[in-house]
């Protein structure tokens, strides 16, 4: 027989807000019923009960905060819950919106014994904050009935198991209502007297769907199961407790998901090249940001840096009510070894100063130069992609380049002094964009140096300077 374990997160959309305690009771709430679904401690202390109407709620708590429950909210976290629970258990199934089962036999060799293996999935879970109930059985039914009742019982005692879940009513189970109803006519109320019922008794009476849900409860009949698959694929959800008006205030619920997303990579040895940063506004569509680097990064600082520098060019038109950050172009993370007396090693890189810079100005204000083997000077070089190798050329010693070409010559408007030249470029008779300039370095009344040039009909023009 094959044990599992179900964990059941009762209040997995309340634990999924960015709050903290001292704060003002929370409730979730359903938008269709108006009815009370999750209700935090706070809020219990001050009389207000799972299932009771909004306005009844509103009325016994003062300052209650009030939440739209979200079913998608808490299957994305659920799938971020088995994603981290993955690295410590091979087989787990999701039941969304706030269920997990984990299948236990194939993992006891490794951990020895239940008790341990428990162990290793209760310091998981640890680092999500989040209540919940569990319970072990010998078929999903069972342990999934048992967790929504709050047993919390992890054994493989079979008989003491069985035990348990006799005194379970029929409502609480997945049973349709129908079927609930004509058993009561039969005075069939609990378990054990539907259990004590043979299969072939059943199945005279009633249709197939009773008779193959107590042949899956018993474990005798197989319960259909999709097991969870990891995909290489971070995305994460926050909804804000508060609407937010200033982009400042957005670094404290940055940095919670920016942490999770150094946690992801960390476990599966990768760097993150782009992040994907999602904010969703009051009766508006998404604002949508994007930084990047070019050798990737891991580090939750160093993300968090960059984000900011892009909302700092950020004017928001309405608050912010909720943000998601996700990432689908990872790089290997390709550890490398550095001296510790590196005199180089202060600072920062190259790709980080152009993710720095990309992120401040835009990605269309940052890039790098190709060069071209050619004597003209503005046809020897086009921009390019930031930190892409381009060809070596090797330039002639008697050269004069310089360190700032002008977008377009301009005619030569003032007095100036000749010191060095001329060098005569003579070329282009090829691809009809023929070039006969003779360049001189001058110097004018301001003490700037220019690259200037003559060209046949004896007008002059500047097309550089030297600084």
């Amino acid at each position: 027989m094959t044990l599992w374990l179900y964990i059941h997160f009762e209040h997995l959309h309340l634990d999924s807000l960015l709050c903290e305690p001292g704060k003002p009771a929370i409730v979730v709430v359903n938008s269709h019923t108006n009815q009370v679904v999750q209700v935090s401690d706070c809020a219990l202390k001050t009389g207000v009960k799972l299932g009771m109407g909004l306005a009844s709620a509103a009325s016994l708590c003062e300052n209650l905060q009030v939440v739209a429950y979200d079913e998608s909210l808490e299957s994305a976290k659920l799938e971020e819950i088995a994603s981290w629970l993955y690295l410590v258990t091979a087989d787990i199934c999701l039941f969304p919106p706030n269920g997990i089962a984990l299948k236990v036999t194939n993992m006891l060799s490794l951990y020895k014994s239940l008790d341990n293996y428990w162990h290793h999935i209760q310091q998981h879970l640890a680092d999500f904050k989040l209540s919940y109930s569990f319970a072990t059985g010998y078929s999903v039914l069972v342990a999934k009935l048992l967790a929504q009742g709050k047993k919390n019982l992890v054994t493989d005692n079979a008989k003491e198991l069985m035990a348990q879940i006799m005194g379970i009513t029929l409502q609480s189970t997945e049973l349709p209502q129908k079927t609930c109803e004509k058993l009561q006519r039969l005075r069939i109320t609990i378990l054990s007297q539907l259990l004590n019922i043979s299969i072939a008794d059943l199945a005279k009476r009633f249709d197939i769907e009773l008779v193959q849900y107590i042949g899956r409860l018993k474990g005798e009949l197989q319960h259909p199961l999709t097991y969870y698959v990891p995909a290489l694929v971070f995305s994460r959800q926050l909804t804000l407790l508060y609407e937010l008006e200033n982009l400042q205030w957005l670094a404290k619920p940055l940095g919670k998901l920016l942490k999770q997303l150094a946690l992801f990579l960390r476990q599966r040895n990768k760097l993150a090249l782009q992040i994907h940063l999602e904010l969703q506004l009051r009766d508006q569509e998404p604002l949508v940001l994007q930084v990047a680097t070019a050798k990737g990064e891991g580090c939750a600082k160093a993300w968090q840096s960059l984000l900011e520098l892009k909302l700092s060019n950020i004017h928001l038109s309405a608050p912010v009510q909720a943000i998601t950050l996700s990432v689908k172009d990872f790089v290997d993370n390709q550890y490398g070894n550095q001296s510790l007396f590196d005199p180089n090693s202060e600072g920062i890189d190259a790709a980080e100063l152009v993710a720095r810079l990309q992120a401040k100005l835009g990605e269309q204000a940052v890039h790098g130069f190709e060069v071209y083997a050619d004597h003209r000077p503005e046809r020897s070089f086009s921009p390019s992609k930031p930190l892409v190798k381009s060809i070596e050329l090797q330039r002639m010693p008697e050269q004069q380049r310089p360190s700032m070409l002008l977008p377009r010559a301009t005619p030569l408007q003032e007095k100036v002094v000749i010191y060095w030249g001329p060098e005569r470029v003579c070329t282009g008779w090829w691809d009809n964009h023929v070039v006969e300039r003779d360049y001189y370095i001058a110097r004018n009344a301001q003490g700037q140096w220019l690259w200037v040039y003559k060209e046949p009909s004896q007008r002059w023009f500047v097309h550089g300077l030297f600084c």
